[in-house]
């Protein structure tokens, strides 16, 4: 029998009982991952799939049972991971292991090292294990380089950029763009033909501490890259990319350090009271309360867990400006912009704050 729920009615659940239920079928789903993975792997052992006209337990999943190929791909890797190193069962059904998190670390577990890297592993993120995974497994640093992608511009023939020759620096002469590491794209306001999409960037651990970045720019940022590899050239010869862009991402960092949290060189005494009349937080008290919460927000929730994301800080007021508070450090606090916003609403009210922000 298929149970259908019915989304509007959990909307008459109490938030309480809401999370109540929603950790039930959390811990639910870890056990039923769990079983799954054990079948899969059992299926797959037997070649079970043989008999219902089936090459392979992939097409087994997604040609009978109508799997996605990457659900496919994880379960059957990470089935065929916990029939070589069974305590992963255990552990992805207590939820310390998630599928995608064995998924990756499937290639890496030895009968030397599997305890170890799965203790390591437990409630780790994606991108923890994949740290994890450099440190074990570490690659080579990757050769800088540069390759121009194809244009699709709206009612134009598709146009591919031209790549400049690849050459051995010289005296005088700029390093071959090869170097750069990057790939070339259109200008941010030329326009894509339909169906275009946004390349997405991505960081991936090498080895302990080093990193492959890649990303695409515009021709105005490969202009930028050029003329910094011509100007540094003095201290750069090579025009090696990660040193333009540790030196570019320190004085970056240093100007939004400025602009954020008014950090600066010499600052100024405080010369009058944190509680002045006006909205703007003095810069003194800006540094100060940056700096003592480490430039994360520092939301308690009812059990006593800190958020700690430093994504879109804002400057909050304990006790709201509006109801009389102070701009003194101790009445400041660093807070996500989701929960600045989500205080905000329990303290005025959410259809007053929706107001406000249209």
């Amino acid at each position: 029998m298929l149970f259908m729920m019915n989304a509007s009615s959990l909307q008459l659940i109490n938030k309480h009982q809401l999370v109540r239920d929603f950790s039930s079928l959390v811990d639910k789903d870890r056990r039923d991952t769990a079983t799954m993975l054990a079948y899969v792997a059992e299926i797959d052992r037997r070649k079970l799939y043989l008999e219902h006209a089936c090459p392979s337990m992939f097409a087994f999943c997604t040609k009978r049972f109508h799997m996605s190929e990457a659900v496919a791909a994880r379960r059957i890797r990470a089935g065929r991971a916990t029939c070589r190193f069974p305590c992963i069962f255990d552990m992805i059904a207590r939820g310390e292991l998630h599928l995608s998190g064995v998924h990756q670390l499937a290639g890496h577990l030895t009968e030397d090292n599997h305890q170890e890297v799965l203790q390591r592993a437990k409630h780790r993120s994606m991108r923890e294990i994949e740290k994890l995974i450099a440190e074990i497994s570490p690659k080579p640093d990757v050769p800088a380089s540069v390759r121009a992608l194809p244009i699709r511009r709206v009612q134009s023939t598709p146009k591919m950029l031209e790549d400049i020759p690849a050459a051995h620096p010289i005296a005088g002469q700029r390093p071959a763009i090869e170097r750069l590491g990057v790939s070339s794209a259109p200008s941010q306001g030329s326009k894509l033909a339909a169906g275009g999409s946004k390349p997405n960037s991505r960081v991936t651990p090498l080895s302990p501490r080093r990193y492959k970045i890649q990303v695409t720019i515009g021709q105005e940022g490969r202009d930028k890259l050029s003329e910094l590899q011509d100007l540094l050239s003095h201290q750069i010869p090579d025009g090696d990319l990660a040193a333009i862009l540790d030196r570019a991402l320190d004085a970056l960092l240093v100007e939004t350090r400025k602009k954020k949290a008014s950090f600066t060189e010499n600052p100024r005494s405080v010369r009058k009271r944190s509680n002045r009349k006006g909205r703007a937080i003095p810069a003194q008290i800006r540094r100060e309360v940056f700096e003592r919460d480490q430039g994360r927000c520092v939301f308690v929730d009812a059990c006593g867990r800190r958020c700690l994301s430093g994504w879109q800080v804002e400057f909050h007021h304990v006790v709201p400006y509006a109801r009389g508070g102070s701009h003194g450090a101790s009445n400041i606090e660093l807070r996500c912009r989701a929960h600045n916003q989500y205080e905000a609403e329990l303290e005025y009210g959410a259809r007053f704050m929706a107001s406000r922000r249209n």
